[in-house]
């Protein structure tokens, strides 16, 4: 696991954060309900590529997350939590204090680029993940993204999320395409535009193409993946 990224918050933002989760620290597999989706489209920062699964299996997933703001934003204390589809999350990772993300608006000094890229402790692809997790992204679940805890908000507010299944409470409006094999394979969001509907946001590509926090640029001349029909 490498956590190549900027160290700038302070330790009472990581107290916040931890104190923001320990009430789901006694509960069974740290388990909650999803409450009905956000109003307002993110504007900061989104849950950018998916894997539900892969070549090395049903647990070869990963999450990329990807700051689409103009300015360096500071993601401390985020959280990562897969979702079922009969409405229950469970917490997969939380983001270190210090991770800062470049914004849009490049800072030939910064130390990362603008995404992050979480995975399973059992990934298989080539780019090494910013932060291992050891939960499961279900292929007819979902991803959700919450802010870091706050007193009104214990667990974090709503950011954003993607579902792969109609009436699955982290879908956005309509489904995302649902991933099928153990193909490398992942839905993506190209544009880095939220319209809140996962169906018009996501695309399937195969390979995947999974971004860590060292990758700087938009997509290279390189990137060959083709969409999915």
């Amino acid at each position: 696991m490498s956590h190549r990224v900027r160290r700038v918050a302070s330790v009472a933002a990581l107290t916040l954060a931890m104190a923001g989760l320990s009430a789901l620290a006694s509960s069974p597999a740290n388990a909650a309900t999803i409450e009905p989706m956000q109003q307002a489209p993110s504007s900061t920062v989104l849950i950018s590529q998916v894997s539900t699964q892969g070549p090395a299996g049903i647990l070869d997933d990963f999450v990329e997350l990807q700051n689409v703001q103009a300015s360096p934003l500071d993601i401390s204390g985020f959280s990562i939590w897969s979702c079922t589809a009969t409405g229950q999350q469970t917490l997969l990772a939380t983001i270190p204090v210090g991770t800062v993300l470049q914004g849009t608006n490049e800072n030939p000094n910064a130390e990362t680029g603008r995404f992050y890229l979480l995975a399973n402790v059992n990934y298989s692809r080539a780019v090494p993940p910013d932060q291992s997790y050891s939960g499961d992204v279900q292929r007819q679940g979902g991803v959700l993204l919450r802010g870091a805890p706050t007193p009104s908000s214990p667990l974090g507010a709503r950011i954003d999320s993607v579902g792969f299944t109609r009436f699955n409470p982290c879908t956005e409006t309509a489904p995302a395409p649902a991933q099928t094999g153990f193909a490398d394979q992942s839905v993506i969001r190209f544009a880095g535009v939220d319209t809140n509907v996962n169906a018009f946001d996501f695309t399937l590509i195969s390979p995947s193409f999974p971004r860590n926090s060292t990758f700087m640029s938009p997509f290279p001349a390189s990137f060959h993946s083709t969409r999915v029909q």
